[in-house]
């Protein structure tokens, strides 16, 4: 890895694709519904960063399961949250 290079830089494209939207969805569901605007957002968040996480993490687990520098950072994400 080159000096600067970051860690995700060397993940395939798909994997961080897959951790920037469940970091997203992650940082969601622990966010409090205050009001019905807030609920809405949440709601919102949660539909378009969640949605279909739980099937993508088992498959990029699967597919990259020989590969240990991905599988280390798959490996912090749970796995049923839908």
């Amino acid at each position: 890895m080159s000096v600067g290079q970051s860690t995700t830089d060397a993940l395939p494209a798909d994997v961080v694709m897959f951790k920037e939207s469940r970091d997203i969805c992650d940082h969601f569901r622990g966010e409090d519904p205050y009001d019905a605007k807030r609920a809405a957002e949440i709601a919102r968040n949660l539909e378009r960063h969640c949605h279909g996480t739980d099937a993508r993490l088992a498959a990029l687990r699967k597919k990259y399961a020989s590969q240990p520098q991905v599988m280390s950072a798959l490996e912090g994400y749970e796995a049923n949250i839908e």
